[in-house]
């Protein structure tokens, strides 16, 4: 039996995991419900917090852009905007 399940949420690590999805195009910034982004920033290591609360950014340097939106619905409760797409 796995223990994922029982594992803490992360809610930051699933916001870049799904800003980054393998073949998706690049994000150019993440819009968050302000409670969401409130629970993120306290599960966040202390260490990490002020990258995100000062800087409003999140995941490896330079890190998306966090924008917190008070009009994205309840559920998921945030949006990755990406880059538009680029003609081949």
């Amino acid at each position: 039996m796995s223990s994922v399940h029982w594992l803490r949420p992360d809610i930051a690590g699933d916001l870049v995991a799904v800003a980054f999805a393998t073949g998706a195009a690049a994000p150019r910034e993440i819009r968050i419900r302000p409670e969401l982004y409130a629970r993120m920033v306290e599960e966040l290591p202390p260490d990490v917090r002020p990258t995100v609360t000062d800087r409003h950014r999140i995941g490896a340097a330079p890190g998306v852009p966090l924008v917190i939106d008070p009009a994205l619905p309840a559920s998921p409760g945030f949006e990755v905007v990406r880059e538009p797409a680029t003609a081949a």
